[in-house]
């Protein structure tokens, strides 16, 4: 056989698996593309939500301590000159305050309550994601 076609045969077979090699490395930054999109979702998701359920205790502690500041103002052994006594007409406007304040951080906690399991299903859905991409 001739040395010239030997040459070209082996140039094509080259030329083929560079190819190859191509479509392979096409594929391989298209996963890895994939798995910066679905670990960057996941970095994203996880301190918004973190965030939002830090503030929300945050919001029930502030929430408990005022009303035990309060209950001490109600207690019938609480003197005038204690700083947490209050009037009559005191407690009266401190406790609709607080009913107000207790709602909201009702209706805020019903609402993660609700969103809370949908969150976790979708971090779930990510991270299976990702593990599947591996």
């Amino acid at each position: 056989m001739d040395s010239k076609i030997i040459l070209r045969e082996e140039n094509k077979y080259w030329h083929e698996e560079h190819m190859s090699w191509i479509q392979e490395v096409e594929q391989w930054q298209h996963q890895t593309r994939r798995l910066l999109a679905l670990l960057y979702l996941l970095e994203r998701a996880l301190p918004e939500h973190s965030s939002t359920l830090n503030k929300h205790a945050t919001l029930i502690e502030k929430h408990e301590q005022q009303v035990n500041n309060y209950e001490c103002g109600l207690d019938e052994r609480c003197i005038s000159n204690c700083p947490s006594f209050i009037t009559q007409e005191q407690q009266t406007e401190f406790h609709q305050a607080l009913s107000r304040l207790h709602d909201e951080a009702k209706q805020e906690h019903l609402k993660l309550k609700r969103t809370y399991s949908e969150e976790m299903d979708r971090f779930k859905s990510l991270v299976l994601e990702l593990l599947k991409e591996c």
